[in-house]
């Protein structure tokens, strides 16, 4: 019962400091932020709880094929929304989704997930970084039931996961666990009322924080049976801010 008050406790809250700090320092800060392991750091730690470590540790591949289908989905709606409105872009953009997420599943290797999501993250920053403006502390407003609707959705993703992991499997509750619950609906709104170059702005900074989510489950991987699911959460998380925060700083100069 603990850990039911617990997960209406914490995820919210991420979601609603998420949703703030965008709001604070601009769009491209929300993407970094929306691109690190959040809700996922959540769902593997209390899968973990729930489940045991061993159930976390098979998770991973299913997560880092997630990242990689996650990053494809963002490439592929960045570039067909040149041509397409953004409700043809999002629709588009679902399948296509479904479509990759079925053939990294098929792959079944981390290896060939993460190689993957590495060359759709150089892809991404290099086809966004031309009509991002990451210098800009502007914000675009949403609508106010935006935020409530990001807490709200982070919160039933972890429910749904954690109450159904030994129905679903760890394969498929890993691939569940990233999805980007707070970065779409920010990177949507951001396009329609904002433009392209706001759309830039969130799919370059999730895509850096991406290698961090990486770096984050394969911490998980290797070290969850050893050190226990706290210090490795721990450590995960702050190796993945660490990452975004390196590589933020490296592509901005670059720029």
């Amino acid at each position: 019962m603990t850990a039911f008050y617990l997960k209406l406790l914490i995820t919210p809250l991420l979601m609603l400091s998420i949703s703030l700090a965008a709001k604070r320092w601009g769009t491209h800060i929300g993407g970094l932020l929306s691109g690190l392991p959040v809700t996922s750091a959540a769902v593997m730690l209390f899968l973990s709880l729930e489940q045991g470590p061993a159930f976390a540790a098979l998770a991973v591949p299913g997560a880092l094929a997630g990242v990689a289908a996650i990053q494809a989905t963002y490439l592929f709606y960045f570039l067909v929304t040149r041509r397409v409105s953004a409700l043809i872009g999002c629709v588009t953009a679902l399948a296509f989704y479904v479509g990759v997420a079925v053939l990294m599943n098929v792959l079944g290797s981390i290896t060939a997930c993460i190689v993957i999501a590495l060359c759709l993250v150089v892809a991404i920053v290099r086809v966004a970084s031309k009509e991002a403006e990451t210098t800009s502390g502007g914000y675009v407003p949403v609508p106010r039931w935006i935020i409530p609707m990001r807490m709200l959705t982070a919160t039933a993703l972890l429910l749904v996961i954690t109450a159904g992991a030994q129905w679903l499997g760890p394969v498929v509750s890993g691939f569940l666990a990233p999805i980007p619950v707070i970065a779409w609906p920010l990177a949507v709104f951001s396009h329609v009322q904002g433009g392209r170059h706001e759309l830039g702005a969130i799919v370059r900074g999730n895509a850096i924080g991406a290698i961090g989510v990486i770096g984050f489950y394969l911490t998980l991987k290797v070290m969850v049976l050893q050190w226990g699911i706290y210090a490795t959460v721990a450590a995960g998380v702050v190796l993945a801010v660490l990452v975004t925060t390196l590589l933020a700083g490296l592509t901005n100069q670059r720029r």
